[in-house]
C-alpha cells in the first residue's frame, strides 16, 4: 500500500486551517481536520479519486476536496505526496506557479 507523506507547507496549511476554525468552534475545527486526515488515507488508497486542474500547469499535481478546502497532492505507486491543503478560494494558478 502507498504510504501518505505530508509536506512540511501542508501541515502549516492544516494547523492555520484548524486554527482559523477554532475561533469559531474548537468542536467543528477538530472535526474538519479529521475529516481532512482520513481523506488522505483513503487518497492512499485510491489517488484516481482526485483531478487536475486547468489553471494549474503541473501535471503531476492532482486536487481534492473536502468540504471548502483542497488537497494538492502527487503520487507514485510507493508513496502519495500531500503538497498543500488550501482553501478552494485561493488563486491556485499563483499558489501552483513553478
Amino acid at each position: 500500500m502507498r504510504r501518505a507523506q505530508v509536506r512540511p507547507q501542508a501541515r502549516v496549511d492544516m494547523l492555520e486551517i484548524w486554527h482559523f476554525i477554532a475561533r469559531d468552534s474548537v468542536q467543528n475545527a477538530d472535526r474538519v481536520t479529521q475529516k481532512i486526515e482520513a481523506t488522505i488515507r483513503g487518497l492512499a488508497e485510491m489517488p484516481g479519486k482526485g483531478h487536475v486542474r486547468a489553471d494549474v500547469k503541473a501535471t503531476s499535481l492532482r486536487f481534492y476536496s473536502v468540504y471548502s478546502y483542497v488537497i494538492a497532492y502527487e503520487y507514485d505507486d510507493n508513496v502519495l505526496d500531500i503538497v498543500r491543503v488550501v482553501h478552494g478560494r485561493r488563486n491556485f494558478r499563483k499558489l501552483f506557479k513553478r
